[in-house]
């Protein structure tokens, strides 16, 4: 039998030179006839059903250690070493593909290896898990450009508002100075108006007086240069005189000028000028989006709800709580609480549900954006099920697990427990109990697979997961048992 093992190596050795199909399936390395359908990773042989029954029976002591895999073509790429052979095989130390002769004959020999379909399957799962941790982080970023665009869009329809507002306000202005002027105009009119009155009178009667005394002084000059003594000394002459006489004794001094002096009107627009140019923009007091939303408290029925936001100083902030319950049918806010409180307690809720809050702020100068919704649960989480294997190594084991919809438990945390226990020879199907002080925590983060890395080879290991919240802690899942693969032997067989 050990003659037919070196005699299929010798085989694979003279395959290699002849160039094979990317697309035909690989051969029996024994029989060279029937296509392969297993391949033990430590001798590094394809076998047919019947020589791997003939040539590497299980339960043979020298062949028991060896890992056997099923078949399956990863790759239709052969080797660029090794012409005919497929790669189906992962160097672990340099990390390339690699095929059979590559471990036997190659540089890569005593090189730690896996089948090339558990190195994609293993590359696969960590790829998932970098691409839905940069999926939240996407997710993240493309929220904070919608809220950036939407604050782009508030900002400049603002300040068109604005532009209209300081072209209203200037244009009523404008309209205010013109009655103003108005107003001033008509002022000094009406003072004109009554001041002019009283001097036309005045006017006019001291004038009446200078008609009457002029009269009354040409006609007594005339009489002066009358030579004739007798028409001199006429009763006309004694008449004028004692007229004069009269006039000059009831002459009496001009009254005061009304008005002669400034008009009663002093121009004062210093307030004016000062209140034009004292116009500007007040500070934009609308508050700040609240942040920091945080369960104070939580019972089965109830969420004590406290968040943080900035006060303004013109007016006391009014806060808005609106919740939701996350349902896999969509989301319908409701207002829960309007008031001046930085916390607020929702009540009457469901046991073991989840619900989205978010909190707005509102004062004299306007209605805050709202803050980001957080999700808090009432009740412990239900217990995850469904704990699953789905591959194993040497050093590793790969474990999923199922539960509720992802809508209800996105804010939940996974806590991953193990046990070791004896070899594979000794273990038996009892795993360890759950107040075995054995148990110990290897993974806690949001997703429902896991690589718990660093086991010893051909051991048996049990796991049990469990769900947290802010509530509490889930009881454990039922343990599920997993074996590592027996370690290989050393490089595998040697061709001279």
């Amino acid at each position: 039998m050990v003659e037919k093992l070196e005699q299929a190596q010798k085989n694979k050795g003279i395959g290699s030179k002849k160039a094979s199909s990317s697309k035909r399936k690989l051969k029996c390395d024994v029989c060279e006839k029937k296509p392969a359908l297993m391949e033990c990773v430590t001798c590094v042989v394809k076998y047919c059903e019947a020589c791997l029954e003939t040539c590497h029976p299980k339960d043979r002591a020298v062949f028991k250690a060896h890992v056997v895999v099923p078949m399956e073509l990863v790759s239709t790429r052969e080797c660029e070493l090794h012409k005919g052979q497929a790669l189906s095989f992962f160097c672990t130390q340099c990390g390339v593909a690699v095929c059979a002769h590559c471990l036997l004959m190659g540089a890569h020999i005593d090189h730690p290896r896996v089948s090339l379909q558990y190195a994609v399957k293993e590359k696969k799962a960590s790829l998932l898990e970098a691409i839905d941790s940069l999926k939240s982080h996407r997710g993240i970023v493309h929220d904070f450009t919608q809220r950036a665009e939407r604050a782009m869009a508030a900002m400049q329809y603002q300040c068109k508002e604005m532009r209209s507002s300081v072209g209203a306000e200037c244009l009523e202005l404008q309209m205010a100075l013109q009655q103003l002027q108005r107003k001033l105009l008509d002022a000094i009119d009406a003072q004109e108006k009554d001041r002019q009155a009283t001097l036309v009178r005045q006017l006019d009667g001291q004038r009446q007086k200078l008609s009457v005394w002029s009269s009354m002084l040409e006609r007594a000059e005339q009489l002066g240069l009358e030579e004739d003594g007798a028409v001199f000394l006429d009763i006309d002459t004694l008449k004028l005189e004692r007229q004069i006489r009269a006039a000059v004794e009831a002459a009496q001094m001009p009254p005061p000028l009304v008005g002669a002096g400034s008009l009663n009107l002093t121009l004062n627009m210093a307030p004016l000028i000062e209140g034009v140019a004292g116009m500007h923009f007040t500070e934009y007091l609308v508050p700040s989006p609240p942040d920091g939303l945080a369960a104070l408290e939580t019972t089965p029925s109830s969420v004590l709800v406290t968040w943080r936001c900035d006060a303004k100083r013109d007016a006391p902030n009014t806060f808005i709580v609106e919740q939701c319950r996350i349902e896999e049918g969509g989301w319908s806010w409701a207002e829960v609480y309007r008031g001046p409180s930085r916390a607020y307690n929702a009540t009457g809720l469901s046991p073991q549900a989840s619900y989205n809050f978010r909190v707005c702020a509102i004062n004299s100068s306007g209605k805050s954006e709202w803050s980001e919704h957080t999700v808090f649960s009432t009740g412990q989480p239900s217990t995850p099920d469904k704990v699953l294997v789905l591959e194993t190594s040497q050093e590793g084991v790969i474990l999923a697990w199922s539960g509720e919809p992802a809508w209800r438990t996105a804010h939940w945390r996974y806590q991953v427990e193990m046990a070791a226990e004896a070899g594979r020879e000794e273990a038996g199907d009892a795993a360890p109990q759950a107040g075995d002080e054995a148990w110990v925590e290897v993974y806690s983060g949001s997703m429902r697979t896991c690589m718990v890395e660093g086991l010893a080879a051909g051991r048996a290991y049990s796991f049990r997961v469990s769900a947290a919240n802010a509530h509490g802690r889930s009881a454990s899942s039922a343990p599920v048992k997993a074996w590592t693969l027996p370690p290989s032997a050393a490089g595998g067989p040697q061709l001279s």
